[in-house]
């Protein structure tokens, strides 16, 4: 019996940067993709990306929010959504509010 291959979830590459202050229940990313592998994005599309809780944007300690990307009229839930130049060894913290490249990763539907 052989191993099934490993799960890879769809993901994409977005550039740009969040709009708005980090307690601001309208705060959101704006972008484009760069890369995809998530079904119905294509590369150049201009996206949002936005956080919420169920209380509003800031979560109180033990809650988790989610993140979400829109493309047009559809949404993808996000299991993840980093900033590759925070993630690169020697770097110390990131403005988000400057453009660069993120990562979504898709939540498999």
């Amino acid at each position: 019996m052989t191993d099934p291959p490993p799960f890879s979830p769809p993901s994409a590459t977005l550039r740009g940067a969040w709009h708005g202050a980090v307690t601001d229940p309208e705060r959101e990313f704006r972008g484009e993709v760069s890369e995809s592998g998530i079904g119905g994005l294509r590369s150049g599309q201009r996206v949002t990306v936005r956080y919420a809780v169920s209380t509003g944007r800031v979560p109180n300690a033990g809650e988790h929010g989610t993140y979400t990307l829109h493309a047009d009229d559809q949404g993808f839930p996000l299991m993840s959504f980093t900033c590759r130049a925070a993630t690169t060894t020697g770097k110390r913290g990131h403005d988000d509010t400057e453009e660069a490249s993120w990562h979504a990763v898709a939540l498999p539907q």
